[in-house]
């Protein structure tokens, strides 16, 4: 396994604006596929979002409300899978490409996930991903409606399993309360952690 996180230092991507989404998601899962190069045919991506690309697709709602032109760039951008997109192409990644959406652990999901996947013999590994921003009014409003919070900075976490990796014992030992400065992201930065031997 390998891991990876990315923060507000992510550079641009080209393709995308306004938002930090996919930058993170690009960078988390860049160095994680540079450190540890594979067969993209081989390899899967899943990614996984409480509330996804709230920025683009808040600053999209604002803007046809307000009677602006429609931008298509953002619509692409608000969908989750875009980046993916961007990433399968960059690394020859040719697996399923999934964006999940949860309420409050990415980490078990992400793992049960993979499990799920890599029963396909034509898969080797699987490449997980948390990401979530700090937010808008309206994602605040939906995390407090859903008792979670956000994290304290944009933040994602990318974690390479293989098919030979214990997960079934890593999902169990994932904590699944929300808590800061993580929020749902809790998780997935412990096991990054342990992944790369350092603490949260």
């Amino acid at each position: 396994m390998i891991a990876a996180m990315a923060d507000a230092s992510a550079p641009p991507v080209a393709g995308f604006v306004e938002s930090a989404f996919s930058p993170l998601v690009h960078q988390a899962v860049q160095r994680c596929l540079t450190a540890r190069p594979g067969d993209g045919s081989r390899t899967a991506m899943v990614l996984a979002s409480t509330m996804g690309d709230a920025t683009t697709l808040d600053l999209g709602s604002r803007l046809l409300a307000g009677g602006q032109p429609h931008n298509p760039l953002l619509f692409m951008q608000s969908t989750a899978n875009a980046v993916l997109g961007r990433l399968s192409r960059e690394f020859a990644v040719t697996g399923p490409l999934l964006s999940l959406s949860t309420l409050a652990d990415p980490a078990a999901e992400l793992l049960a996930t993979a499990e799920l996947l890599l029963e396909d013999e034509e898969l080797d590994r699987v490449v997980l991903i948390g990401v979530e921003l700090t937010g808008t009014e309206r994602t605040a409003a939906a995390h407090r409606a859903l008792r979670t919070g956000p994290p304290a900075a944009d933040l994602a976490v990318a974690i390479v399993v293989d098919r030979d990796d214990p997960l079934g014992h890593l999902r169990h030992d994932v904590p699944s309360a929300p808590s800061a400065p993580y929020g749902t992201l809790r998780g997935l930065v412990e096991l990054a952690a342990r992944i790369q031997g350092t603490q949260p």
